[in-house]
């Protein structure tokens, strides 16, 4: 499939401090990509040098298939083929919603302002065509962005934390919008985001960037499945992040919980150091006839079941499992299913 971006090992520099190394992706034509990671992972910065605010140091970046920086060449904004969608909406607050759109429509095009109402329609906005931004609600407001971004055709679509700033529901609806978008117009798009949600419902792939770097990228499905970081993990919904003891064996590993300890087979995660970041699933963790000693330290009812959180004999950490019920007794035993834990490196966690 022809990739509308392409970015090769590009680098940038800010006051003498590395912002970004040796990026590299590929968005798809027809397809989304959502880059996620921490703030001042450099995930931000990435969207301004696509967008043509920000020059790069070294690298090349195409958009389309013609290479819009690399070296000295650089293509100004307006010459990208770009539509920017952004957090803040930016909307020109002295024009109503339609001029606001209307503004974007490429000025030789016939019907500009028919297709401009069109477009304000197909984002249920339609009805608040003459008011200003100011008469908006914020999701209203958005909504005129994402048409004005649209009204200009673009080759490639940025959206940058597009959906942070609106209300719960707002947010939901306008995910299910935009992603319909994309199917049925055949849109491409990069999405930032620091959402999981975002990643989950939007993206056909997704990139996390961790303090400079790419640590993954793939389906959302890879990066739940596999995470390659404590980061993609916990990004990924995954529980815990506590810190284990590790001790390897000629077959497989053993994690230590202070006094008491489990045993890895070979083709579980493993750990090439002493210690590590345990995470685990949701449902890895359950009573049992037979396990690790531990006493209820906690619980709390959340979306239907029962949060608990359980302290070991022998260890001062807690470890979390979900349960339908509250458990019958303050003592168990815990089961760890092994093929649903990730184990990272002390020195590789952030």
């Amino acid at each position: 499939m022809t990739a509308s971006l392409e970015m090769r090992d590009v680098a940038r520099s800010l006051g003498g401090r590395a912002v970004l190394r040796d990026i590299s992706l590929s968005v798809p034509a027809h397809s989304c990509l959502v880059l996620a990671g921490e703030s001042g992972s450099g995930k931000s910065t990435i969207l301004r040098i696509v967008g043509g605010l920000e020059q790069i140091d070294r690298g090349e970046v195409q958009i389309g298939g013609q290479c819009v920086a690399h070296g000295k060449h650089f293509t100004p904004a307006e010459k990208r083929g770009l539509g920017m969608v952004f957090q803040d909406f930016a909307l020109w607050p002295h024009l109503s919603a339609l001029d606001n759109v209307l503004m974007a429509v490429p000025k030789g095009e016939a019907n500009r302002q028919t297709r401009a109402l069109d477009l304000l329609d197909r984002m249920g906005v339609a009805a608040c065509a003459q008011r200003r931004p100011s008469m908006l609600s914020g999701g209203q407001q958005q909504r005129v962005g994402i048409a004005r971004a649209l009204a200009a055709r673009p080759v490639l679509l940025l959206l940058d934390e597009p959906l942070s700033s609106l209300d719960l529901d707002t947010r939901e609806n306008l995910r299910a919008e935009l992603r319909a978008l994309t199917i049925q117009d055949g849109l491409t798009s990069l999405l930032v985001s620091h959402d999981p949600a975002d990643c989950w419902q939007l993206a056909d792939h997704a990139a996390i960037l961790e303090a400079g770097r790419i640590s993954q990228c793939g389906t959302p499905a890879d990066l739940f499945a596999r995470p390659a970081s404590a980061y993609v993990a916990r990004f990924g919904g995954a529980c815990g992040g506590v810190e284990v003891g590790v001790t390897p064996l000629p077959s497989g590993s053993v994690l230590n919980f202070g006094a008491q300890s489990i045993t890895l087979p070979p083709l579980a995660t493993s750990c090439p150091t002493k210690r590590g970041k345990l995470f685990w699933r949701e449902d890895a963790i359950s009573i049992s006839t037979a396990g690790l000693r531990a006493e209820l330290a906690s619980l709390c009812f959340e979306a239907g079941r029962y949060r608990t959180y359980w302290k070991l004999v022998g260890w001062s950490g807690l470890l979390s499992a979900f349960l339908p019920r509250p458990p019958d007794q303050n003592h168990a035993l815990l089961s760890i299913n092994t093929d649903k834990i990730y184990l990272y490196p002390i020195e590789e966690t952030i």
